[in-house]
């Protein structure tokens, strides 16, 4: 049985966008390596949306998630690799809720561009809650 680790390597050396189902299908019935991959993906989706139009920052992060999911290949304690797991989870929640991009649109003006799935009802303040029924 192959440890999660030994799935770093196949997933480090995944080209962005190039298809992964064979990979994927096999890994199905391991599970945890499997998970590693969904994460993997997820955050380069994630990386996509969140830095849409900005070379800079998309490129930053491609190599951020592709050099932590390399340094970590060869952990092989369940414990590490769910907090590791749990640790990526939290990022790519992070990014996508807590993130904005903004324009330098004078030498001291930025112009915020949040994306739609950001933008909420406005609720106003409550100063004393009242309990649903």
């Amino acid at each position: 049985m192959r440890s999660v680790a030994s799935c770093a390597p196949v997933l480090i050396g995944c080209q962005e966008g190039a298809p992964l189902e064979a990979e994927s299908a096999a890994w199905g019935a391991m599970g945890q390596p499997a998970k590693v991959l969904q994460l993997f993906k997820t955050l380069h989706r994630t990386r996509q949306q969140v830095f849409k139009n900005d070379k800079r920052a998309l490129e930053a992060a491609r190599v951020k998630i592709n050099e932590e999911f390399k340094k970590h290949k060869n952990e092989t304690s369940p414990e590490k690799i769910k907090e590791m797991m749990k640790l990526g989870s939290d990022v790519e929640l992070l990014l996508r809720t807590a993130v904005i991009q903004g324009i330098h649109t004078d030498h001291d003006t930025l112009q915020l561009v949040p994306r739609k799935d950001l933008l909420t009802e406005n609720v106003p303040y409550c100063d004393a809650p009242t309990q649903k029924q």
